[in-house]
């Protein structure tokens, strides 16, 4: 596999913040374009911080939920209008050429910066000669409060001072502090992914991308929590939106009371702790009426109460999977702490392993870095500003761009 410099492109992408949609960042020598290419929100209406809250297909109202711990989530300008880059071929200006094939690539939980999947996104172009989009997750990478960055040390000393608290960090501190703070956000800010998502597709079939086929062959890759964006978007199948569609889940699919999302890059212990209570121990007691409604009532609300490991929901999961397995994979790493490879086989192969979904195992590094780190023992700093490690994991990460492409190219 030939590897260009990766970091120049990720390097042009992240020093170049707003650039004209019709005009790319052009790179004739590795052969490829990358757009800066703006997106809206519509999905607001779901977050924190409204005077009231109404379900229009139920006909149900709630009262309002504010955010106790500052701005209202609502009213955060960057998590509403952003950029999401969108990766294809090199071209003539000029040429009008819409992409027939694109892979939508979701990103992890914690995410900073799109740098270390510049070279995924390369690579999985050249394999399958799809254009590739980043589209960043809520309130992650280029969609979070600017305040946030200035204030982590604040947020630091206190997640310090929570007691017998665990893999406190500065990498981690914000999200720990807001989620341990209303672990409601987890569902909220994943639903307006979903219909981030969602929307990006009506948007593509309706005409109205000016890159990509309205008829083109929409695909889906996942990883860690946009494994389970892209899962979700597959199992609901929102008007049919996705029913032609190829998922590859990386490093993610297991039930999520199987994983262990603490560690210094993803979130602190009590963290973790307040999302299993939340969403596996006591939901019930601490749903607020407007979650409790979304997650019996609503298809979203049933798939994420499924992939938190809810066993009632499980027959009706195992045979959804059944449904889905010609077009989706999971690809495991035999060395992941996070989401265990041994717990994505029982989930996406099911309890009697009849699924039929074909699930491949890789031995990579650690979950956040699996092309990069190969132990927790590394620097700080290789996590933050290294995207690929070609004599100890390039073999790996060779064999996860073969396995998702043979997929995408079936």
């Amino acid at each position: 596999m030939k590897h260009p410099d990766y970091r120049h492109i990720a390097q042009e992408i992240r020093n170049t913040p707003d650039w004209d949609d019709a005009v790319p960042l052009a790179f004739p020598a590795e052969g490829a374009d990358v757009y800066n290419l703006a997106f809206r929100s519509g999905q607001a209406n779901h977050l924190l911080g409204q005077l009231s809250y109404r379900c229009d297909e139920h006909g149900k109202d709630f009262p309002g939920e504010p955010a106790t711990d500052g701005r209202a989530d609502c009213g955060i300008k960057d998590n509403l209008e952003f950029r999401y880059p969108f990766l294809r071929g090199h071209s003539a200006p000029g040429d009008s050429t819409r992409s027939r094939h694109l892979i939508i690539l979701l990103h992890g939980l914690n995410e900073r910066s799109y740098s270390k999947y510049v070279p995924w996104a390369y690579q999985l172009w050249r394999s399958t000669g799809a254009a590739v989009a980043l589209f960043p997750l809520s309130f992650h990478v280029n969609r979070v409060d600017p305040h946030w960055g200035r204030e982590i040390k604040h947020h630091l000393g206190r997640r310090q001072e929570v007691a017998r608290n665990e893999n406190v960090h500065g990498f981690n501190c914000v999200l720990s502090e807001r989620l341990d703070t209303h672990p409601e956000r987890f569902f909220w800010g994943g639903l307006q992914s979903y219909g981030d998502v969602v929307d990006l597709v009506k948007q593509i079939r309706a005409g109205a991308h000016p890159y990509v086929d309205p008829t083109a062959q929409l695909d889906l890759i996942g990883y860690s929590a946009g494994g389970y964006l892209s899962l979700g978007l597959m199992l609901a199948d929102h008007d049919g939106l996705f029913k032609d569609s190829r998922c590859v889940l990386f490093a993610s699919g297991a039930v999520l009371r199987s994983t262990h999302l603490s560690t210094r890059l993803i979130m602190d212990m009590a963290c973790e702790i307040s999302l299993m209570k939340l969403y596996v121990r006591f939901t019930q007691r601490l749903a607020s009426p407007r979650l409790a409604h979304w997650l019996v009532n609503h298809e979203e609300g049933r798939w994420f109460r499924a992939l938190f490991g809810e066993e009632s929901e499980r027959p009706r999961l195992e045979a959804r999977l059944r449904e889905l397995a010609p077009r989706l994979m999971a690809i495991a790493n035999s060395n992941d702490e996070v989401i265990p490879a041994g717990a994505v086989f029982n989930t996406m192969l099911g309890l009697h392993r009849d699924t039929g979904v074909r699930v491949e195992t890789l031995a990579l590094g650690v979950h956040e870095h699996p092309f990069v780190c190969p132990d927790y023992q590394q620097r700080d700093r290789r996590f933050i500003t290294e995207f690929l490690d070609v004599p100890v994991l390039g073999a790996g990460f060779e064999q996860f761009i073969a396995l998702s492409a043979s997929l995408f190219r079936a």
